[in-house]
Parts: C-alpha cells; structure tokens; sequence
C-alpha cells in the first residue's frame, strides 16, 4: 500500500557526486524502515544531473530529483573557499513548508517524523551541537576543539538536555551540526544566507563551510535537539556517559565513511558501528539485484558497486 505523503514537507540531502550515491540509497532505505509518512527528495547540483546514468539510478530508486544552484562564496582576493555551500538551497525551496536537511552518510534507526512537526519559531532552525571534542586531535580543527569546550560535555547525562546558552558560554557551544537541520524554507533568509555567504569576513578561513556560516547566522536562533537526532559517530567514546545505543535515532558516520571499506574492526567502539550501515546496504542491494528489472540491476552493477568498497 502506498504512503501518502504531505506535499508540504520533505526530507532532502545534498548530492554532488558519485561517491555518496550508496549512501543516499541507504538514507532512503531507512527512512523508508522506519517507517516515515514524508518524502525524501535529493537536491542535484545542475552540472551533476549531466550524468544521466546517476539520475537514472535515482529514478529506478524512486527517489525525486530537485535541481539547485552549484554554490559557492564569491572570491577573496582570487580564492574560494570550497565545499557544501549547496546545502543552503532549502531555505530557498519556498514551495514547501518544511524542511529537514540531512547528510547521506546517515543512517536512521528510529522513526523521526517527530521533526516534521516540531514546533520552531520563525526565523529558527532546529538542530544538535557539533562535538568539538576532536578525539582525533585533527591538525587543522580549530584549537578551542577541546573536550572541556564540548557542548555535549555540558549536557545533562541523565536527561540529555543541552546546556542553556549565554553571552558566556565558550564560543563552541554555539556551533551547531548540519548533518540535520529542521527549517522553514523563507526567501527572506535565503537570501540574508547568501549575503552572509559572499559577504561575510570569516567565510574565506572557515573550516566546516555551510556549517559554521549556519552558526554565525542563526546564533541564539536555534532550538538545540539531542544529540540522539544526530548521533556522530565518535561520541560512542568521548561522550560514552551521554550515547545510549538505544536512544540513537540518527548515526550520523563523519570522517571515515563506512563504503570506504568492508574491514572494520568490530572490538572497536567507534568502528563496530559500521556494521549497522552495511546491514542496511545488504538490504538495499538484495532489492537491486533481485529487482525484475533488468536496467535497475544493470545501473546497479555499473553505477553503485564501483563507488562502494569491494573488500
């Protein structure tokens, strides 16, 4: 039977390449598990829907495209700071009410539909922290990246309430996580992000893009969510007191991404969490190979499998 959906509401992701292709399917695929009654568009650079064998894996997906803008900041001084500035183009889909933005290296393991009516003031987004514990200790994450700094540090390990925010708090626990982004598309602030963009002193020295321009531009206008909806995976150690395996909603596999390998150590508490992502994959790649038709598991074979580790 199929799900009837509210027009009026989507789940969408930023695709710009081949390489994240496997993991959009599985976003879809969990949505889909979970359960949600809202569609899943992917926003498609317009350069990229060139390729017509990777929006034709799309359509066999039953996946609508929606085309946007290539973005990227105007040039300081002959450079650009590259890299997901796309991921603003919902705040210009006005034809829908409500967006929520996810990356696809995600995986959803419990329904969150909840998002879809959360109540968010005009002119907020909804989002979690960003961790900036840097466990990697990562030479180029900014220096103020401590533990002490974290804002998942400050929040309450029992209710999993974030901290309250003030003009005191470290600068870091103003930092959001794009990864998942609840918004209400507006014209008005598609285009103040823009401005901000292209105009703003920072954006040439900044190290998460999109992300840290979101931080800067809705300070103090962002409902805090529980990390639950955006679980990175690295906290599973460095906030061991806050990650309740069965609370996560969202795993969210930042830095090394799980089709980049099939050898994982499974010991490991960051790592074995891999293994949920691949379950999932095996799930989506029996219902291509299976598929009854022939182009779907041909665009499987010559699409897919090559952008997705072999061993």
């Amino acid at each position: 039977m199929a799900v009837e959906h509210d027009p009026t509401k989507i789940w969408t992701t930023l695709l710009s390449n081949r390489a994240y292709l496997a993991g959009t399917l599985v976003l879809d695929h969990t949505l889909r598990k979970t359960g949600s009654r809202y569609q899943f568009k992917v926003m498609v650079p317009h350069d990229v829907a060139a390729d017509l064998e990777f929006m034709r894996v799309l359509e066999a997906a039953h996946i609508p495209a929606i085309l946007v803008d290539n973005l990227q900041p105007a040039p300081r001084d002959g450079k650009v700071n590259k890299g997901t500035w796309g991921k603003l183009a919902p705040w210009g889909l006005t034809e829908y009410e409500r967006i929520v933005l996810l990356d696809s290296d995600q995986i959803i393991l419990k329904n969150i539909d909840d998002l879809m009516t959360l109540p968010l003031p005009e002119g907020f987004v909804a989002a979690s922290h960003a961790c900036t514990c840097n466990p990697r200790k990562l030479a180029h994450f900014p220096k103020d990246w401590i533990p002490e700094n974290c804002g998942f540090t400050a929040t309450d390990k029992a209710t999993g309430e974030p901290p309250v925010l003030t003009d005191d708090s470290p600068r870091t626990h103003h930092l959001l996580n794009s990864g998942v982004v609840v918004l209400r598309p507006s014209q008005k602030e598609y285009e103040a992000l823009l401005d901000a963009m292209n105009t703003h002193p920072d954006v040439p020295s900044m190290t998460f893009v999109e992300q840290d321009l979101l931080a800067v531009v809705y300070r103090k206008k962002w409902k805090r969510l529980p990390y639950t909806y955006n679980a990175l995976k690295p906290m599973r150690a460095c906030h061991s007191d806050l990650w309740r395996d069965e609370d996560v909603k969202v795993l969210h596999y930042i830095l090394n991404k799980p089709w980049q390998s099939r050898t994982y150590d499974a010991e490991d508490t960051v790592e074995s969490t891999h293994k949920l992502w691949w379950d999932a994959y095996a799930e989506v790649e029996k219902e291509w190979i299976e598929s009854p038709d022939e182009a779907k598991r041909g665009l499987w074979q010559s699409v897919v499998v090559p952008v997705v580790a072999q061993a």
